[in-house]
């Protein structure tokens, strides 16, 4: 389905400010007392998983999640599902199109009063959806550096403790990274074309209509608006922080510019665009485009794997570098089963999992845990790339970060009133 410019239904959303971190002092303590303080954790933190096993025994946890990817249901349901069952808990997939959609199912739940018996047992998030339900209190808190294989996290890392800008907390748990990369045809350009958004546009004048890509909120169309709004307006430097209106207000012209500009050379004339990353690929590989931009690089060497995508598809980034982020899980605070989230959540955490879902014939997903920390680093460093797929170190030099989820909801606003229906 495509989605008709001047024929949309604007939705509007919570604008969230990045919170507050408070100051931390650092103390020194004797070594034996630093080692009764690292007992008395640890015996706590296995107090508290055994309590967490024993109530999980017997549940079934409704895990809400993006489903539109055949090979990643199959790894949900086919090895997620039977690594839970071991420790007595059923998972039930529930496949959704829209996270907001699963947020807004929550908030509903809560203002109706329904506090713990909530339909929502664990939901794949970040960004907005993640910063909106924190500022609702939806969460369940203080449990995912809990986790046994919490240990193979870097916590301390900015990419893990902050997502898209607001402070993780316990919130949530990550069990995955995405990074963007450029996916295109090499019958039809080169990676010269695409080594800068100038020369990329250069390209799109030379071939009209072999570009296109998803209208926002799709996550994918709004990453690709997100990254031409750097470019208009000289980098993305100019955005962190928290949201400012009087900054958004002075930029965001540059941006409906610069998108209303390449518009005549998208697919179509840019008068229809995709209303998902799935019909962007579908695009693809029909040869309608030769380019487009995604999260998740592994899934265009399976598409080639299973003879979707042409032998001639190949990956580049622009110089300037792609935006990346990662995503979590979180647990809404009225689930009857948080035991068996957090069950499942340490599964997707575990070693075994991660590697399982960076196999190249698998998903092709980027860990989300650090595996030098693992006895596993030798095995996922011994996958294959596959030679349409760009590898992992070269997909994240000079990393674009997100930006805070006010200004997202800003800018997906934005896009729609200025360009959508322009």
């Amino acid at each position: 389905m495509l989605q008709m410019k001047r024929n949309l239904a604007v939705i509007g959303g919570l604008t969230v400010s990045l919170l507050a971190l408070g100051a931390c002092s650092t103390t020194v303590e004797a070594p034996e007392a630093a080692s009764t303080e690292e007992a008395a954790s640890t015996e706590s933190t296995e107090s508290y998983w055994d309590s967490v096993l024993a109530e999980a025994d017997g549940q079934t946890v409704d895990w809400f999640m993006w489903g539109g990817d055949d090979r990643l249901n199959a790894y949900i349901n086919e090895y997620v599902a039977v690594e839970a069952a071991k420790y007595g808990v059923t998972l039930n997939q529930v496949k959704v199109t829209e996270t907001a959609e699963v947020v807004n199912k929550v908030l509903g739940e809560k203002q109706a009063g329904n506090l713990d018996d909530g339909a929502v047992d664990l939901v794949w998030i970040n960004g907005e959806n993640f910063a909106t339900g924190k500022q609702a209190d939806i969460w369940f808190c203080d449990w995912s550096q809990k986790l046994p294989n919490a240990e193979f996290v870097d916590w301390e890392s900015d990419a893990i403790k902050f997502d898209f800008g607001t402070p993780v907390d316990e919130c949530e748990a990550p069990w995955n990274q995405a990074m963007s990369v450029i996916t295109y045809n090499s019958d039809q350009a080169s990676a010269a074309d695409f080594a800068s958004v100038d020369a990329m546009v250069a390209w799109m004048s030379e071939n009209p209509g072999q570009f296109t890509y998803a209208a926002p909120p799709d996550f994918s169309g709004s990453m690709q608006v997100r990254r031409f709004f750097y470019h208009a307006v000289g980098g993305y430097d100019k955005l962190l922080g928290e949201f400012d209106q009087a900054t958004y207000d002075e930029l965001a012209p540059q941006a409906w510019e610069f998108l209303n500009g390449i518009e005549a050379n998208l697919w179509r004339g840019g008068a229809t665009y995709p209303q998902s990353g799935a019909e962007v690929e579908k695009l693809f590989a029909s040869g309608e485009v030769s380019a487009y931009i995604a999260y998740n690089a592994g899934r265009a060497g399976l598409l080639v794997a299973d003879g979707v995508f042409p032998e001639t598809t190949s990956q580049t980034t622009f110089e300037s570098g792609m935006i990346g982020n990662t995503n979590y899980v979180a647990i809404p605070f009225n689930s009857p089963d948080t035991a068996g989230a957090q069950v499942v959540a340490n599964i997707l955490q575990s070693p075994e999992a991660q590697l399982r879902k960076a196999d190249p014939s698998v998903l092709g997903y980027y860990p989300a845990i650090d595996m030098s920390r693992t006895d596993l680093l030798a095995e996922y460093e011994a996958l294959p790339v596959p030679a349409s797929v760009l590898p992992f170190t070269q997909q994240k030099k000079n990393a674009n970060p997100e930006l805070i989820a006010g200004w997202l909801e800003a800018i997906e606003k934005g896009w729609i009133a200025n360009v959508l229906q322009k």
